[in-house]
């Protein structure tokens, strides 16, 4: 080869080179840089085990057509060093990203947020049934050691709860019952003086049956005030509430007065303090108002039926008002 042969082949060469790097550039760029999904579509979700590989991931984005080259991503992912630092998850494929940031995301474990609502007033078992049909995650019924060997009934506090897809029923329990906890004993050092109450747990079975017996905030203080008035007097509470929890799924949305009479330590007819546990989860307004009555003479109180209760400081008043409600019902 004389020398402007090869002059002529360095040129080729170069050439090909040239277009080679350019065309593994773009190549990089559109697989890495361009929308993964482009135009309207569903929520897309991707799910890494912890027993996945990098192949695995690369295979199901390929799968869900979001990358066009599942050989070549592959390769990039190992030339960064990503291939062993891929976070489990499920993660959300957001409206215009790309590959890269997708990847750095999974790296990062930026995993799906989901939010789960412990509503006030309910009750353990309806707070299983909603733990249940919350997407991505992982319950069991041993979770609830999280928050108390025995009886965990009231012990998280009602409030809206991040969690991480595919996070553990247990942590996100765990957290509502620490909540709780540092919530009550902030409001236990401030309540007012003289309360008939001798710890914390006392005051959150008071909160209890205050968000059972009324959704009106401006009248838990008052039927707070009522609790106070006839534990002083040694007066049993007679809260339908807590013989309703008694009932469990035998009450049918109305009590009787044979109701009134069961045998049961949560039957505040029958026995006079409180209830041996709270009976419903509470939120923040109802520990206030069991931690601040509001005072007055009042020992009764019967529902409007609007929502609203009158109340009364002494049986005759209270008769009376029975007796007007009842008329204006019927």
């Amino acid at each position: 080869m004389g020398r402007h042969g090869l002059k002529y082949f360095l040129i080729c060469f170069l050439a090909l080179l040239f277009l080679g790097i350019v065309r593994f550039s773009y190549t990089c760029y559109s697989l890495m840089f361009t929308p993964m999904v482009s135009g309207p579509h569903n929520e897309i979700l991707i799910k890494i085990d912890k027993a996945s590989s990098a192949s695995l991931f690369v295979h199901h984005l390929k799968s869900k057509k979001l990358i066009s080259s599942e050989s070549f991503f592959l390769f990039l992912i190992r030339i960064q060093g990503y291939s062993n630092r891929l976070k489990a998850g499920i993660y959300r494929i957001e409206d215009g990203e790309s590959a890269a940031h997708f990847l750095s995301r999974v790296v990062a474990g930026d995993v799906l947020k989901l939010f789960f609502r412990v509503t006030e007033g309910t009750t353990k078992r309806q707070v299983v049934a909603d733990l249940k049909q919350a997407p991505y995650l992982v319950y069991q019924e041993s979770d609830w050691q999280r928050v108390a060997e025995g009886n965990p009934e009231g012990l998280i506090l009602a409030d809206t709860y991040q969690y991480d897809a595919m996070s553990s029923g247990a942590d996100l329990l765990g957290h509502a019952h620490e909540t709780l906890e540092k919530y009550l004993d902030t409001i236990w050092q401030q309540r007012a003086n003289d309360l008939p109450y001798k710890t914390p747990y006392e005051l959150l079975i008071v909160a209890s049956i205050l968000e059972k017996e009324t959704a009106t905030p401006e009248e838990r203080r008052l039927i707070s005030g009522v609790v106070v008035n006839r534990l002083r007097k040694h007066m049993p509470l007679q809260m339908d509430p807590t013989v309703i929890y008694a009932q469990g799924e035998a009450y049918r949305g109305k009590l009787t007065h044979e109701d009134l009479k069961i045998d049961s330590p949560y039957n505040t007819y029958r026995y006079r303090g409180l209830p041996p546990t709270p009976i419903a989860m509470v939120g923040r307004d109802a520990i206030d108002a069991a931690a601040h009555p509001k005072q007055s003479n009042f020992l009764y109180f019967v529902a409007r039926g609007d929502g609203t209760h009158c109340f009364s400081a002494s049986y005759e008043e209270q008769k009376k008002a029975i007796a007007h409600y009842l008329r204006t019902k019927s």
